[in-house]
């Protein structure tokens, strides 16, 4: 019998589910999740991506519109939005009222770092360019054994796959996914016929 592949899954696809857009691959993909195709993997971390990300569409969205700010002046006081208890709330309950049938359901674990990985995504950004947010996504895909990092980010893929052997963590796009899986498939037969 052979086991499913644990997938990680990356802030920006959630981001596809909860602001509907139209990515076929990432749809597919959560599909395939719910009917236990594979085993999914994200962070906590993840979970307050997404609800940061959402409050900042907001506070974008009200100053680009009702009070026809620019661009730039949006995203320089960005940190300093002041959303109403009422507009978080919204904001928090569109997020979960999105996630929920793969959360509630146990398709996705919902994962965290102990002090060990914690070390290690420390160790990943002192190696590594990447972001502190992608340096703990790697880090909890590795602590949780994940098989392939699933991710819209192009960049990270570059930067992870030139870093990481591929026999530890691959890293993919929800597009790639099927030609990583295969390629995947076809090392572990060469790694059981070798071993024989």
């Amino acid at each position: 019998m052979h086991r499913k592949l644990v997938l990680y899954l990356d802030t920006n696809l959630f981001l596809d589910i909860t602001r509907n857009r139209n990515n076929e691959f990432t749809r597919t993909l959560f599909h395939e999740i719910k009917c236990d195709q594979y085993e999914a993997v994200t962070s906590t971390f993840t979970l307050l991506e997404i609800v940061q990300e959402e409050q900042e569409r907001t506070y974008a969205e009200k100053e680009l519109i009702h009070n026809k700010r620019s661009f730039d002046e949006i995203r320089s006081t960005m940190h300093e939005r002041e959303l109403t208890k009422s507009t978080i709330e919204d904001v928090y309950d569109s997020v979960w009222k999105n996630l929920k049938p793969y959360t509630e359901t146990e398709k996705i674990s919902v994962q965290y770092l102990d002090e060990e990985g914690w070390d290690f995504a420390i160790d990943i950004q002192r190696e590594m360019d990447i972001s502190a947010s992608d340096a703990i996504h790697v880090a909890v895909a590795f602590k949780y054994g994940c098989d392939i990092f699933v991710t819209s980010d192009n960049q990270l893929i570059r930067n992870c796959s030139r870093h990481f052997k591929p026999q530890k963590l691959l890293f993919s796009t929800p597009s790639e996914l099927k030609r990583k899986e295969k390629s995947l498939e076809k090392k572990t037969i060469l790694k059981t016929y070798q071993g024989k």
